[in-house]
């Protein structure tokens, strides 16, 4: 093997065949466009063994050539910082590896410069420990972040499949589509008071959602109607209204029903052509005695009835604010609901109110009694307060602490018990107002009203009679 100097012409320098004169030992070349500098072992003219290949802009790679290419074990060193260590086939990352930058890294396996196989990528925002494909997590990872986290199946860097997704503000453990919750799973709302939903998810949102409240007394009333109503009076229909006798010794029990109720449905039952017919002539036999009757309705349009409710069983843990109002025609007066067991903590607060204001006005009897000036009479009489008319445990249920009731749902319902008012609570007509209270629950339905109808004892008062 012989060493001769580099000519201007060829640009390379280094040893060569003996006899054939090709590059051939250890040498440099300089490529035709000065871009590349090779620099390393040549076998008959041909790179092969150790060298360092140079860019003009700065990167290089350092490591194994075969038969001319980059081949085996080796690193790359880019202009910009990044580098990769690990091994190569025909000039492209192939193989196991560790390819770093100023906001990645990635140890792994390799198939033609794609992250592709087993591997960890690691970022300032996240982590994934699994399989890729084409640089995209594929098949099962674990996903870190301070967002969240996720282990489960991916296809081509999207949530798809089975997996279990945590973050701060909610947990879902089941199937994915496109990164969304699609298909069956279990969802946990986080917060004060969690909420659940486990069932049917499409596009991320559950199949069916809360969309009404529907209210159930208990025990369903056998008749339907005021009991006490005498012929030809007004009743009430005590299947929409609450009635409590404050000296039955009985409580205040309903349920509520979270519903999806959907849009309306058409009858099963349509009129036929005779009944329309009937229909139309008596319209217009009653539109003849008005001066300027409406538009006359459309008898023949399909007939929609309201499609049957859904009980959302599906959900637990919405929470629910039920509060009494008095209409008054000063606005809303909001009145204290209490359980039976808290009420009789409250009527010995009474009771000891009472005894207390007894004993004041026996005093002051008794101050009355004594002779006194003229002049403080008369300062007296201005002092004296008016005969209490108010009846104490009123007063603690209006003006005292009357913050209004919250309940836990429970697979779609909750049932409300024992309730119960003194019994010198006023009677009359009141309503107790029920709203959704949860932040973090999915679906949301108007607050309802249920008419209470509170009696002194002996049933309902009757409405008078109409002429």
């Amino acid at each position: 093997m012989a060493s001769t100097n580099q000519t201007q012409k060829d640009k390379y320098k280094g040893e060569f065949q003996p006899l054939n004169k090709v590059r051939h030992g250890f040498g440099t070349y300089i490529y035709e466009n000065s871009f590349f500098t090779y620099e390393g072992q040549w076998e008959n003219g041909i790179k092969q063994g150790q060298g360092i290949l140079k860019m003009k802009d700065g990167s290089y790679y350092q490591g194994n050539f075969e038969k001319g290419e980059i081949e085996g074990h080796g690193e790359f060193h880019y202009a910009n910082g990044s580098m990769y260590v690990g091994e190569f086939h025909q000039g492209e990352k192939h193989g196991q590896g560790v390819f770093s930058s100023a906001n990645m890294t990635y140890e792994g396996q390799w198939h033609l410069n794609c992250m592709q196989g087993s591997g960890i990528l690691q970022t300032p925002i996240y982590r994934i420990e699994g399989t890729f494909l084409q640089h995209k997590p594929h098949g099962h990872c674990n996903y870190y972040s301070e967002e969240y986290n996720y282990i489960g199946e991916f296809d081509k860097g999207k949530r798809s499949g089975k997996g279990k997704y945590e973050s701060n503000l909610e947990d879902y453990e089941g199937e994915f589509l496109d990164d969304k919750k699609h298909g069956s799973g279990i969802l946990v709302k986080k917060g004060d008071y969690p909420y659940y939903y486990a069932g049917e998810f499409l596009q991320d949102n559950p199949t069916l959602q809360a969309n009404k409240l529907n209210f159930k007394l208990d025990p369903q009333p056998e008749e339907p109607i005021d009991p006490k109503a005498k012929k030809g009076e007004p009743v009430i229909d005590l299947t929409q209204v609450l009635v409590h006798e404050l000296k039955s010794g009985k409580t205040i029990n309903f349920e509520l029903y979270l519903v999806y109720q959907g849009p309306d449905i058409e009858d099963p039952v349509q009129p036929t052509q005779q009944e329309i017919d009937e229909m139309v002539k008596n319209w217009q036999k009653e539109a003849k005695k008005q001066k300027n009757p409406p538009p006359m309705p459309d008898f023949g349009a399909k007939r929609m009835i309201p499609s049957p409710p859904v009980q959302i069983k599906q959900e637990s843990g919405r929470i629910l604010e039920l509060k009494m109002i008095q209409k008054t025609d000063q606005g809303d007066k909001l009145f204290r609901i209490d359980y039976r067991e808290k009420l009789a903590v409250r009527r010995e607060e009474v009771t000891r109110l009472k005894a207390e204001i007894e004993a004041q006005k026996q005093l002051e009897e008794q101050q009355a009694q004594q002779p006194v000036k003229k002049k403080d009479a008369k300062k007296q009489a201005k002092k004296q307060p008016e005969p209490d008319q108010i009846d104490l445990s009123v007063k603690l249920f209006v003006e005292g602490d009357n913050e209004p009731l919250t309940v836990e749902t429970k697979e779609g319902m909750v049932r409300i018990e024992n309730l119960e008012y003194p019994e010198d609570f006023p009677p009359g007509k009141y309503y107790y107002v029920i709203s959704n209270k949860s932040t973090n629950s999915i679906g949301d339905f108007v607050p309802i009203e249920i008419e209470v109808i509170i009696n002194p004892e002996g049933g309902l008062k009757q409405q008078p009679k109409k002429k």
